[in-house]
């Protein structure tokens, strides 16, 4: 799995990569700003992007939206210390999967890998189960 970390601090989200990496085969590709995030998503099929809350030349919220131009189906996650309600209005129609806290730990890399896993089962369903229009 290739993971996008959009961020100017990655050792503030150790805990989070450690688990990440004792689950999961990753490749990091780490991004400190926004352009070279998106310079990577254009050269690079990226599994997951984790974006911080803020990077060195725009925010969070900011780098997804231009993210969705460039890849609208690419799983996210943003670090993000607004509320849940907040954060959803920022967010609505960009496709995140879930918020992250600033400072991100174990229970919170589980679940992500937990919402990845189920993503997977169900595109696993959709590409197995063609529909009915291609059965006749």
């Amino acid at each position: 799995m290739i993971v996008l970390f959009a961020t100017k601090d990655i050792l503030r989200f150790s805990e989070l990569l450690d688990k990440l990496w004792h689950e999961q085969a990753i490749e990091l590709a780490p991004a400190a700003t926004g352009a070279t995030g998106l310079a990577l998503l254009k050269s690079k099929l990226v599994d997951l992007v984790i974006v911080d809350e803020q990077l060195d030349d725009m925010s969070g919220i900011a780098f997804t939206k231009q993210l969705v131009k460039v890849n609208p189906l690419v799983n996210t996650a943003i670090v993000s210390a607004l509320t849940a309600e907040e954060f959803h209005e920022a967010t609505e129609g960009l496709g995140v999967l879930m918020q992250l806290p600033p400072h991100p730990s174990e229970t919170d890399a589980e679940a992500l890998m937990a919402v990845l896993e189920k993503i997977g089962a169900l595109m696993q369903t959709v590409v197995q189960s063609p529909p009915e229009a291609a059965k006749s």
